[in-house]
Parts: C-alpha cells; structure tokens; sequence
C-alpha cells in the first residue's frame, strides 16, 4: 500500500517491485519505500469508495500470491481502475485486469482443494494439521476450519510461509513458526487411527479403474506429503 502510494504521488510506474532480501543489481534508478501505516491505511480506505466491494475483493485476494510479480502486477491495476472507477474490476479482458483475476483465481482454487486435503492428528486432545501451499491460503481456510469445529482447539501450519492460524478457546490468531517445524509424533492411538484410514483409502479403491493422471488432476502430487493416505506414495 505504501508503494501504491508513492507511485500515485510521484505519477510514475516503477519496472519492478522487490522486498529488501529480494533486491537485485539495476542499471536502473532504485528507491527505498519505507513502511508508513498512516499512507496504508489511507489508500485502503480508499478502494471501496473509490473503486467499489468487487475491486477491494479483488485486490485483496490477490495479494495473498505467492507469485513474485504480484506487488507489480496490482500496482498496474490500481493504476487504471482508479482512472476508470467501478468498471475496471469488472473488464476481464482488459491487460491491467486479467493477470490480478488470475491471481485471484488462483489464490481461492488453491484454498477450496485444501479444504478438502488438510489432514488432521490428534495430540493431547489438541488437532494439529501441515500444509504446504502456494499461495497464503490461511486467511481463506480460517473461516472455513472455524466453523467447522468451533469447540475444537485445532492448529494448522503452513510450512511454505512459515505461519500457522492457531485456534484456542474458540479465539483465531496467525502465529509465527520456526523453520523445520514439525507436529509430535502420534501416539499409539493416532498411529492407530492413521493406519485404519490408510487401509481405508486403500480398500475402497477400485483397482481396474486406477488411474493415475486423473487422480493426480484432482489431488495435485504437491499435496501429498501432508495427507495421510498418500504420504507414503510421493
């Protein structure tokens, strides 16, 4: 938001927009943008007046990418739905539009297979879960987990970010991990119960209809590593 503010100011588009640990050598100019959540809050309390519900959706979606050029690629949007109003969130073909739409899609595709792949253990009464996505799919599973077990404490760790939404007490938070964090080993029972559930998956298998290209279409191989059943055929 702090970029975003800074472009309109200077009425200019930079080529490239990186985080300090990503910076690289340039033969061209480079300038520092400097936190400042007094210019944040002023733009986002612009997009919804501004720009309508639909284009504060779609910004905000997108920004939770994991790809690179997102910063870049919403700054360019930004750009032109605020020459242009409501209208631009909904131009789907319009070349400042379209690349954010496909962040957006695939942003909440990712988070609706999740829903489906997280796979939990039991430890201390407590429900733990691992996942590695693309993209910070937290924010959208929060809601979804919430409701779902709402007298549970559950936690459920994104290792490719390093954040984990931890519920307690029937109160969410994002909580920062370490780096190789990993859920306790399961005990007797846990053990117990994964290994019903692998013969389970296994047993409602139809072995004249195996077919690996379209389970790997609908259960993407990424995945497998944190869902009990498949974690032993990576």
């Amino acid at each position: 938001m702090c970029c975003v503010f800074e472009s309109f100011r200077r009425k200019t588009l930079p080529l490239a927009i990186w985080p300090p640990e990503q910076a690289q050598l340039t033969l061209y100019d480079c300038r520092d943008i400097p936190t400042e959540p007094a210019f944040a809050v002023r733009v986002e309390r612009s997009l919804r007046p501004a720009l309508g519900p639909r284009a504060e959706e779609l910004v905000h979606l997108a920004f939770l990418s994991g790809s690179g050029e997102k910063e870049l690629l919403l700054l360019r949007f930004l750009h032109t739905a605020f020459a242009r109003g409501t209208a631009a969130a909904w131009d789907y073909a319009h070349p400042d539009t379209a690349p954010v739409l496909a962040l957006e899609r695939a942003v909440t595709e990712e988070a609706h297979l999740l829903m489906g792949f997280v796979r939990f253990q039991v430890h201390e009464g407590m429900l733990g879960a691992v996942i590695r996505p693309k993209h910070y799919a937290l924010p959208l599973l929060r809601p979804h987990f919430c409701g779902r077990y709402p007298d549970s404490d559950f936690l459920i760790a994104d290792l490719t970010h390093r954040v984990a939404l931890l519920y307690r007490g029937g109160r969410a938070e994002y909580v920062e991990i370490e780096e190789g964090f990993r859920l306790p080993p399961p005990d007797a029972e846990e053990a117990e119960y994964q290994a019903l559930w692998q013969q389970f998956y296994k047993t409602i298998g139809i072995r004249e209809r195996y077919n690996p290209t379209v389970r790997r279409t609908h259960c993407p191989k990424r995945y497998w590593a944190c869902m009990t059943e498949l974690m032993d055929e990576r």
